[in-house]
């Protein structure tokens, strides 16, 4: 088994988050999107013109809300992240896309987002954890926030078990230069395994087997909070 090595915490080097932007995260977020709606299957808007509301965590360039809000109309998205060269570069996409109605981005602290008990419909993240040293408050918080029946959706990498599937991934999926490569293999190595995580949402009330293996590099915890 590969021992977790911790990334940096925040990516707050604009260099890294224009490499990170520029590269090509469309069939992920598209799986993303998919894979959450065929999950929470959500409502068209009421006629009154409420929407459902979503929060973000750990938003980066703000790419997966934009996919959002294109597929789901009734969506409107609180984007957050605690990284302002990845904010900077998402005020640019959301703008670019014509969405500065529907997502909100903000500079909060995924740990302690200040926002109130139960207050979002659906709560998502994506690729956040493997970021965080002690994942744990930041996963209490996306409870937190949730209201009851609300849904949860995050994902993120897997780690590999070992050095040889990690090359593989690396190779498969790591991309052309060398930059998004090691970005790609610093994340893997950063990431939980499969046990790890479910022992982490265990005591908050959900079933270890809400979070299951859903590609050859990722894991997916999809749940209501009751």
């Amino acid at each position: 088994m590969i021992i977790r090595i911790l990334e940096d915490e925040v990516m707050d080097n604009p260099q890294e988050a224009a490499a990170y932007d520029a590269m090509d995260h469309s069939a992920v977020n598209a799986q993303f999107v998919e894979d959450l709606c065929t999950t929470f299957p959500l409502d068209p808007p009421t006629t009154d013109g409420s929407h459902h509301d979503v929060l973000d965590v750990g938003t980066g360039t703000a790419l997966i809300p934009i996919a959002i809000c294109q597929k789901l109309p009734m969506a409107r998205v609180m984007a957050i992240d605690m990284s302002t060269a990845m904010l900077t570069l998402a005020k640019a996409n959301v703008d670019m896309d014509g969405m500065l109605d529907r997502i909100q981005l903000a500079h909060i602290d995924a740990a302690d987002t200040g926002y109130e008990n139960e207050m979002f419909d659906l709560v998502i993240s994506n690729s956040i954890v493997h970021h965080l040293e002690n994942p744990l408050p930041t996963l209490q918080e996306i409870v937190r926030v949730a209201r009851p029946q609300g849904m949860i959706f995050v994902r993120d990498l897997l780690r590999p078990q070992s050095e040889e599937e990690l090359k593989l991934l690396v190779e498969t999926y790591g991309g052309i230069n060398e930059t998004e490569r090691r970005l790609f293999g610093d994340s893997l190595r950063a990431a939980l395994t499969i046990d790890e995580i479910r022992e982490l949402i265990t005591p908050l009330g959900f079933a270890p087997e809400t979070v299951q293996v859903t590609s050859d590099r990722h894991w997916t915890w999809a749940a209501h909070k009751s």
